[in-house]
C-alpha cells in the first residue's frame, strides 16, 4: 500500500523519528549540494540580470532540444507531432508553441507510459503527484538533473529573500513528521544538518498553538517557510494573544496568498512575506523578490505562457490559464502542461533590475481550511491526498459540513470498492483523528464555479476566534 513507509516512520518513537528525520537531511544536503550545484547556482545569478532577448534565447535552445527529444523517443508527442504534420524544426521558438496543443490531465491519464521517454528506466525516476488545485492527482516523473533545477531554484528564492543557509528556520508544510494520534508536544521533528524545525500542519489547534510559538522561540527560528493558510492560522492566533513573532523573513507557497492574509501575517511576525509559486510537477516557478511587485517567472526554469481554454497566448495584463513546458525533464516532458491555475501576464519592468518576465497577482485557489473536532485547522493541501489511492477519478471534491465528517465526492465510471474506502478511513484517521467520518459518493459531474474551475475542498467549518474561513471571504469562490 502506498502508505507503507509512513506506516513505519509513525510506528517507532520520537527519538527514533528524530534519527530518521536527520537521517534525510544529510541524504538530501549530499545530493542536493556539491560542484553541480555550484556551477548552476553561479548561471542562475548571472542570467537573471541578461538582456531579455538573450534570455529568450537561452529558452528557445532548450525548448528546440526538448522537442526534437520528445518527437524521436516519446510515443505520445510523436504522434502529436504527426497528427499535425509537424517536425521538430517547426518549433524554434515560443512563439511556435501555439502550434501544439494543450496537455492537460486528462491527457496524461491516457498516455500513460507513453509520455516517457524510450532511454529511460522508469523505475530509477522520480515520481510525484500533479498539482491538485482544480484536477485529480496523477503521477509525473522525472530523473536526477530535474531534481537540481528545482533544488536550485528553491535556493534563488531563499538568497532573494535574504535567507542564508543554515540560519535556523520552521517549515509549515510537506509531508507529515507527526503522527495525527499525538496528543502532547512535541509537534515537531529536527533536522540539524538544515538547522530545521519541522513542525506538523495536522496539530494547529488553539491548545496546541502555544506550544509551536514556545518552540520557535526556543529554537531562536528566523525565518518560516509555509503554505500561506499555516502562516494565516498561526498569525491569528498570535493576534488572539496580542503577540507577536519577530522574525526577519516569511516564505508562503502551495496556496494563493490573499491579501488580508499577507496583512496580517507581516503585522504579527514584523516582517515581509516573500510569496512563491511552484508546480508540483517541475514545470512552473515564479516568486517575489525584494521590491514586491508581483511575481518574477523563472525561465531558465520552464517556459509559461498565459492562455485561453484554446490554447491561444492571451496579451498581457489578460488573466488566463498557465501554460508552462518544462525545459530540463527529458524523461518524462510535459509541454504546454496546464493544472488549471491562472494567472496575468505583465510587462513592467521590475526596480530590482532583474530581466525575468512578470506576473501579476496569482488568482487560483486551493480551497479551505477544513477543521477537525479537536479545533486543529488542517491546510487544503493535505485533504488533497485523501484521493490519491482511488484510481481512475476524473474529477472529485471533499467537502465539510461539521468537524467530524467529510464527503468525498468523485467522478468515475465504477463504484467504489470496501477497499478503497478503507482506504481513505486509514487515511483520514491518520491525518485528522479517528472520530473523523468518511464518505465516498459517485456523482455523474463537480459543481463548478462561475469560472469554470473546480473547488476541491469546501470547509463550511468556522475557524477558531470568530475568523471566517476562506470560502466565505470575497472573491474567494472565484
Amino acid at each position: 500500500m502506498w502508505y507503507t513507509t509512513e506506516n513505519i516512520y509513525n510506528s517507532v518513537p520520537i527519538f527514533a523519528q528524530n534519527m530518521l528525520v536527520a537521517w534525510h537531511g544529510w541524504r538530501i544536503y549530499r545530493e542536493r549540494f556539491g560542484p553541480q550545484y555550484e556551477v548552476l547556482a553561479r548561471f542562475l545569478e548571472e542570467s537573471e540580470r541578461w538582456d531579455p532577448k538573450r534570455l529568450r534565447g537561452y529558452q528557445s535552445d532548450r525548448l528546440r532540444d526538448l522537442i526534437g527529444h520528445a518527437y524521436e523517443t516519446v510515443p505520445y508527442y510523436r504522434d502529436v507531432m504527426d497528427a499535425r504534420r509537424l517536425k521538430p524544426s517547426d518549433i524554434r521558438g515560443i512563439e511556435d508553441l501555439p502550434k501544439l496543443p494543450l496537455l492537460r490531465k486528462d491527457d496524461i491519464r491516457g498516455a500513460g507510459d507513453r509520455l516517457l521517454s524510450s532511454t529511460v528506466t522508469p523505475r530509477r525516476l522520480r515520481v510525484a503527484w500533479t498539482s491538485a488545485t482544480t484536477e485529480t492527482p496523477l503521477p509525473v516523473r522525472w530523473d536526477n538533473s530535474v531534481s537540481l533545477m528545482n533544488h536550485v531554484s528553491y535556493m534563488r528564492i531563499r538568497r532573494w529573500a535574504g535567507v542564508p543557509f543554515g540560519r535556523p528556520y520552521a517549515t509549515l508544510q510537506g509531508t507529515p513528521v507527526v503522527c495525527v494520534d499525538q496528543t502532547k508536544p512535541p509537534f515537531w521533528r529536527h533536522n540539524p544538518r538544515w538547522n530545521q524545525l519541522l513542525l506538523s500542519t495536522l496539530h494547529m489547534s488553539d491548545d496546541n498553538l502555544p506550544h509551536y510559538v514556545e518552540k520557535m522561540r526556543e529554537f531562536g527560528v528566523e525565518d518560516l517557510e509555509a503554505y500561506a493558510s499555516c502562516a494565516y492560522i498561526l498569525a491569528r492566533f498570535l493576534e488572539s494573544r496580542g503577540e507577536h513573532l519577530p522574525l526577519t523573513c516569511v516564505l508562503t507557497t502551495g496556496e494563493p496568498l490573499l491579501p488580508p492574509e499577507r496583512e496580517i501575517i507581516e503585522e504579527r511576525f514584523q516582517t515581509k512575506v516573500f510569496d512563491t509559486y511552484g508546480q508540483a510537477e517541475r514545470v512552473i516557478v515564479s516568486s517575489e523578490c525584494e521590491e514586491h511587485r508581483g511575481h518574477h517567472l523563472y525561465s531558465e526554469y520552464g517556459a509559461t505562457e498565459i492562455v485561453d481554454d484554446d490554447g491561444n497566448v492571451l496579451p498581457s495584463g489578460q488573466p488566463g490559464l498557465m501554460a508552462g513546458t518544462s525545459l530540463h525533464n527529458f524523461a518524462m516532458p510535459l509541454i504546454r502542461y496546464v493544472c488549471g491555475d491562472v494567472a496575468i501576464r505583465s510587462d513592467e519592468m521590475c526596480p530590482c533590475g532583474r530581466s525575468l518576465p512578470m506576473l501579476g497577482n496569482l488568482t487560483s485557489r486551493a480551497g479551505d481550511i477544513v477543521v477537525t473536532p479537536s479545533g486543529d485547522m488542517v491546510p487544503p493541501k493535505m485533504i488533497t491526498w485523501i484521493v490519491k489511492s482511488l484510481e481512475g477519478v476524473s474529477d472529485w471534491q471533499v467537502i465539510q459540513e461539521r468537524p467530524d465528517e467529510l464527503r468525498v465526492l468523485i467522478v468515475r465510471e465504477r463504484p467504489v470498492e470496501e477497499s478503497e474506502l478503507e482506504d481513505a478511513r486509514w487515511y483520514v484517521g491518520h491525518r485528522l483523528g479517528p472520530e473523523v467520518r468518511v464518505s465516498i459518493e459517485r456523482v455523474p459531474q463537480i459543481e463548478r464555479t462561475s469560472r469554470g474551475k473546480s473547488r476541491h475542498v469546501i470547509s463550511r467549518v468556522p475557524l477558531k476566534w470568530g475568523v471566517p474561513n476562506r470560502s466565505s471571504t470575497d472573491g474567494a469562490a472565484e
